[in-house]
């Protein structure tokens, strides 16, 4: 389809192997950008992150919404409007692409942009089966394209602290985690429509959506999970997916973890929790990031002491997420939100659900 006329109306460092492919266009004084879905995360995150960049030229979109299309031009400017990604990827010829449909098209859309020759933004979770997401995988890597996935958690200066910490060995040997993300879910206030509670649609609730996050983040700053163990339900929400989950992981380094996530949460405590022999690090997303030592006791004589290390640790995120992937698509930052990555968070929410059904544990390979 021709596109519609319109008028003018801190980074962290881990050691991932990337090989998803080199962009020998680096040097590219600007690059040519399409955004596939046009939803709310687009228009919070991918749109306006464009726009600021000074070497992205945002020049399309795709939606089948095409209602929505002069709401996106009107806010972001005179952009080439699709009702269908493949003809945008056809005529536009684009070196950058964002993916940020319903979980269930990721696949198709980010397969479809790299065999264009784009290096490929894609919204959480990567696929909704392992199979899409090892054909994703393939297809960049035979493409010497990049593919990134939106783990925006560990673009927070919380979790970029944290990870740095442990690095330092600052509290020891690491042996637990706590991760609670959890709100009143995404729909209404949040999402243009409701598509995240239509099973089809999303493939899981809660779980894919925030627990995702919670996951990746744990395999970030603990390593491989070997089994896991969890329950999704729904417990408030009448919809057809989960709307609360509870995780316990066990890591390769003998560790273990613990996973809350909900859509269906009252205000409260929303961060993660690491402990270690010689310490431990609080970071409530609310109230900042504390470092505390001291002597726990199951008596009365245990003594505590903190440090405040970060006042706002939810800071960052969307805001510099766009920045990031153009450092990467650049060559100026490594990728290691990669597709690999997605996959591994993937797996292990996929092992809940299955654990959820059976009663039983989980091994991962």
């Amino acid at each position: 389809m021709a596109p519609a006329k319109t008028t003018s109306i801190v980074i962290e460092t881990r050691e991932d192997t990337f090989s998803e492919g080199t962009d020998y266009m680096a040097a590219k004084r600007t690059y040519r950008v399409g955004v596939i879905g046009a939803g709310s995360i687009a228009q919070e995150c991918h749109f306006p992150g464009y726009k600021k960049h000074g070497k992205a030229n945002l020049v399309a979109f795709a939606d089948p919404a095409v209602a929505r299309h002069g709401e996106i031009q009107d806010q972001f400017g005179n952009l080439n409007a699709y009702d269908d990604f493949r003809d945008m990827l056809d005529q536009e010829n684009l070196d950058v692409v964002s993916v940020c449909t319903p979980n269930k098209f990721h696949a198709e859309n980010v397969i479809g942009a790299l065999e264009a020759g784009c290096h490929v933004l894609c919204e959480k979770p990567i696929a909704t089966t392992l199979k899409e997401a090892d054909q994703m995988i393939a297809t960049a890597k035979r493409k010497r394209k990049k593919l990134m996935i939106g783990f925006t958690h560990r673009l927070f200066r919380g979790p970029q602290r944290c990870k740095q910490l442990l690095k330092e060995k600052a509290i020891g040997k690491p042996f637990m985690i706590r991760i609670r993300f959890a709100h009143g879910g995404p729909y209404p206030g949040w999402a243009k429509n409701c598509w995240f509670y239509n099973k089809e649609l999303s493939a899981g609730g809660a779980l894919l959506d925030m627990g995702i996050h919670a996951i990746d983040l744990a395999l970030w700053l603990f390593g491989p999970m070997v089994s896991v163990s969890g329950h999704a339900a729904t417990l408030i929400k009448k919809i057809e997916v989960d709307d609360n989950a509870v995780l316990i992981v066990e890591f390769k380094n003998g560790a273990l973890g613990y996973i809350e996530v909900g859509w269906t949460s009252k205000p409260g405590f929303g961060g993660l929790e690491i402990y270690g022999t010689e310490g431990s690090l609080i970071c409530d997303y609310e109230r900042g990031l504390q470092q505390f030592g001291g002597e726990a006791s199951a008596g009365k004589d245990g003594v505590s002491k903190h440090t405040t290390l970060e006042k706002n640790p939810a800071a960052g995120g969307w805001e510099i997420e766009i920045d990031h992937w153009m450092d990467v698509v650049a060559g100026k930052e490594r990728l290691t939100m990669s597709g690999r990555a997605g996959r591994d968070a993937l797996e292990v929410a996929l092992a809940v659900y299955k654990s959820s059904e059976s009663g039983r544990r989980v091994t991962l390979g």
